[in-house]
């Protein structure tokens, strides 16, 4: 009977651990909003997201042997922009200002409900692209048209 509880408990971990910051394969629709581009940013995200690029997921994780969504997002101001923001996606959520999806310019934050107490964030790039954490595939570049994306989008938040 023990041992049927651990089973069930370790069960309740991973699927935890894979649903924390997910995704699916992207496909790259131009996004009707691609006037909004702030040139200066992207020129620091393209590269930042480069040197990070298949970085495994990790939950909790804030470092080069795995990170997840929100650390990236954190690290990813500190280290481009020198500020500080909160750490957690909950927190982050509430961070900010909020903007209409047709306002969506670089560098803004892109939430998802990924699933029912499940939330990921990423950094907006540019015609659709956003870079994040996945679960999946580690830290990559997807596109919020994407059948997966579009159907989770929660909201987009303004920091800088």
């Amino acid at each position: 009977m023990r041992l049927f509880f651990i089973r069930i408990a370790c069960s309740i971990l991973i699927l935890a651990l894979f649903s924390g910051c997910s995704t699916r394969s992207a496909g790259h629709v131009a996004s009707p909003n691609s006037a909004h581009v702030n040139y200066s940013d992207l020129d620091k995200l393209y590269p930042y997201h480069n040197q990070w690029h298949q970085t495994p997921y990790k939950l909790g994780g804030f470092g080069a042997k795995g990170i997840d969504c929100s650390a990236f997002v954190q690290r990813a101001y500190q280290d481009l922009f020198n500020m500080t923001i909160p750490r957690t996606t909950r927190t982050l959520a509430r961070y900010g200002r909020k903007v209409p999806r047709s306002d969506i310019t670089t560098s803004d934050l892109i939430f998802f409900k990924t699933g029912y107490n499940t939330r990921h964030v990423g950094i907006y790039l540019q015609n659709g692209d956003f870079m994040h954490t996945s679960s999946r595939e580690g830290v990559i570049i997807s596109n919020i048209n994407d059948p997966y994306w579009k159907k989770r989008y929660w909201m987009t938040r303004r920091v800088k």
